[in-house]
């Protein structure tokens, strides 16, 4: 208990001390003398705390609001638990961290491979979506899977040169998709009161910066595991609340 404790407090200083200077690489002084799995489950101890403490500082005004879920998540919880585990843990996960994050490295092999794999999977699906007798989420899935394909076929994304200039442009290209992947969830909840839709996005921005910490520190791969393990309690707890609504 005391390691974990330990592990915790070292990665969250880590990230906060990156937080204030964002850098696309990891020196070896910056290095954390802990393994990848301490690391990953640290962040996402941290990813939950946030997301914990903003939700019950904010409950009275969320209350107060009669705020509730979106019309688009309440759209992907009236389906089956299969399609809310594949659009929520897997292909959620997935997209929105190349789209934000899968690119952060600088590499032209990350950038290509994030920019190419964000068009297949939306640009073809809008193409062909109407064409083929398939849903839109499985649909999803194939060209998720091709684009990991392709992601293999450039890997290492890591190597190779930056693109120029983006060391001094990191920290805002940081700092801005950490806001931007905010602002894609405003619609996560509805409400007539500002103050509870900025209370809603808060630790989502957090965790992107977190989720993006973790795709320096430890690869895209692990920022996508980290990512998914986060929406599980989510849906869990939709799945649960659906339940006892409907008995």
């Amino acid at each position: 208990m005391t390691e974990a404790w330990e592990a915790l407090i070292s990665v969250a200083r880590s990230f906060f001390l990156f937080l204030l200077r964002p850098r696309p690489s990891v020196s070896k002084e910056d290095q954390l003398p802990l393994s990848p799995l301490a690391i990953g489950a640290s962040l996402l101890a941290l990813s939950l705390a946030v997301t914990a403490m903003f939700a019950f500082a904010a409950l009275p005004l969320f209350l107060m609001a009669e705020a509730a879920p979106g019309s688009q998540l309440q759209q992907v919880f009236s389906g089956s638990i299969a399609t809310i585990v594949l659009a929520v843990i897997v292909l959620g996960p997935l997209i929105e961290e190349v789209m934000f994050r899968g690119w952060l490295s600088g590499t032209w092999r990350s950038v290509v491979g994030s920019a190419l794999f964000v068009a297949l999977v939306f640009g073809i699906i809008q193409l062909v979506g109407g064409l083929l007798s398939v849903s839109a989420i499985i649909l999803q899935l194939g060209l998720a899977v091709i684009g990991l394909i392709g992601f293999k076929v450039l890997s290492p994304i890591d190597s190779g040169k930056r693109l120029p200039h983006f060391e001094r442009a990191f920290p805002y290209l940081y700092w801005t998709q950490g806001l931007l992947f905010g602002v894609l969830h405003f619609q996560n909840v509805t409400s007539d009161s500002p103050p509870v839709v900025v209370l809603s996005t808060l630790p989502i921005v957090i965790c992107a910066w977190l989720w993006g910490f973790a795709r320096i520190y430890l690869g895209l791969g692990s920022a996508v595991l980290l990512h998914a393990a986060y929406n599980v309690p989510a849906v869990a707890g939709m799945l649960v609340f659906g339940m006892l609504q409907s008995s």
